[in-house]
C-alpha cells in the first residue's frame, strides 16, 4: 500500500443500502432480499479491513467527505460519475466493482478500456480483462455464505413440484442475454401441460415492468408470485433452472450455489471457463440436451434414483470443499488485494 489508508468510503448506488444498512442482514434492505446473500459479502469486506485498522461506511456516513481516502463504487455509470464530480472526488481514489455483465449495463462495458486510465484499480470477475493488466483485479463472483447447520432441514423438505424457475421478467438486446431463453422455458412448459414448474419472481404477470429495465409484460399460468424466503422455496423442488443473465467467461451467479445447499440440483447453462470453478457432476449442463423434451424426460428419470442422490451429495461435498472458492471471505481478501495496490 503506497498511502496510508484509514477510512474508505463506498458508493452502492441504491438509497435504501445507504446509512449502513449495506452492512445490516436486518435493516430494511437486508430484509427486502428475502434470503438472498447479498449483503453478507461487504459485512465480510468490511471485518477484514477493521481488522487491519481501516474504516469502512457508507459514503454518507461521513460528515466530511475530504477525510475520505478512497472509495469503493459499485458499478460504473454516468450518475455515479456525476456524483463524484459534484463532490469533488479525485478519480484516483476511486475503485470501481464491475458486477453486472454487459446485457445489464452496457455502458460501463462499452467504455471498458478507459476505466484503468481514470482509476488506480477497478475490480473484475472477467479472466479475459485481468489478463495481462496491472490495472484490472480479479474477484469470485457471486460471493456466496450458507448456514451449514439448515442443510437437513432443506434436503428433507416435501417436494412441491420437478422444477422451480426463479428469476424477474428482464430483457436486453445486447447480445449474449438469456432473459429470452427463460421464456422459452417458461413457454415450453405452460405448453405441455402437465404443470411440471412452477415461476417466481418480480414482473411477470404484471403491466409494470418499467423497474426491471427494458422488459415487456409476459403471462402465464405457471407464475406463483414472491417467494417469501428463497432458500426455502428452493428447497421444495427437486430442479432449479439456472439461467442467468449471459454467460461470459468467470460471471457466476449464486442460484446454481443456492440450490446445492438447499438440497435440489441446479439446471446450468455454465460459462466456458466453468470447469475451472464448478466440478460438472454437481449440476446438470442445460446445453448438453438436444431440446427441452429430453431434458425433461432425463429429469423425470433420475428422481428418487441413486443418479440424483449422487448429483446431490456431490454438490453439497463441493460448497464444503477447498475447490470452492465463491465464499464471501475469498471476496474480501480478493477487494482488499485490490486496495493495497493503490
Amino acid at each position: 500500500m503506497s498511502r496510508e489508508i484509514k477510512k474508505i468510503a463506498i458508493y452502492p448506488g441504491y438509497a435504501n443500502m445507504l446509512k449502513d444498512q449495506l452492512f445490516d442482514l436486518n435493516s430494511e434492505v437486508g430484509r427486502q432480499l428475502r434470503g438472498l446473500p447479498v449483503l453478507q459479502r461487504y459485512i465480510a469486506l468490511r471485518n477484514l479491513l477493521a481488522q487491519q485498522g481501516i474504516e469502512l461506511h457508507t459514503y454518507d456516513m461521513y460528515s466530511d467527505l475530504k477525510e475520505v481516502d478512497l472509495w469503493l463504487m459499485l458499478e460504473m455509470s454516468p450518475r455515479r460519475y456525476l456524483f463524484m464530480a459534484r463532490h469533488l472526488v479525485n478519480l484516483k481514489k476511486v475503485i470501481p466493482i464491475i458486477i453486472e455483465p454487459p446485457v445489464v449495463l452496457p455502458w460501463q462495458w462499452r467504455y471498458i478500456n478507459y476505466w484503468p486510465l481514470l482509476h488506480p484499480a477497478v475490480l473484475t470477475w472477467s479472466p479475459e480483462l485481468v489478463k495481462g493488466s496491472q490495472k484490472f483485479f480479479k474477484f469470485h463472483y457471486a460471493p456466496f455464505l450458507f448456514d451449514l447447520t439448515k442443510y437437513e432441514h432443506y434436503r428433507s423438505k416435501p417436494k412441491k413440484n420437478l422444477c422451480v424457475l426463479m428469476q424477474s421478467n428482464k430483457a436486453s438486446q445486447v447480445k449474449g442475454e438469456l432473459y429470452s431463453l427463460r421464456r422459452e422455458i417458461i413457454r415450453y412448459y405452460e405448453q405441455r401441460g402437465d404443470g411440471l414448474l412452477d415461476l417466481y419472481g418480480y414482473g411477470w404477470n404484471s403491466p409494470n415492468t418499467r423497474h426491471l429495465g427494458p422488459s415487456t409484460p409476459f403471462y402465464t399460468p405457471l407464475y406463483k408470485g414472491i417467494a417469501e424466503d428463497k432458500w426455502e422455496s428452493f428447497a421444495e423442488y427437486h430442479f432449479v433452472f439456472c439461467i442467468q443473465n449471459s454467460i461470459p467467461a468467470g460471471d457466476y451467479e449464486s442460484d446454481v450455489f443456492m440450490a446445492m445447499a438447499t438440497g435440489a440440483v441446479p439446471i446450468f447453462l455454465p460459462p466456458a471457463d466453468v470447469d475451472e470453478h464448478i466440478p460438472a457432476d454437481t449440476y446438470i449442463n442445460y446445453g448438453q440436451f438436444k431440446n427441452m423434451d429430453e431434458l425433461t424426460e432425463y429429469l423425470r428419470s433420475i428422481v428418487g434414483t441413486e443418479k440424483y442422490e449422487e448429483y446431490r451429495r456431490k454438490g453439497w461435498e463441493y460448497l464444503n470443499s477447498e475447490k470452492f472458492q465463491f465464499t464471501v471471505e475469498q471476496f474480501a481478501q480478493e477487494v482488499y488485494r485490490a486496495i493495497r495496490s493503490v
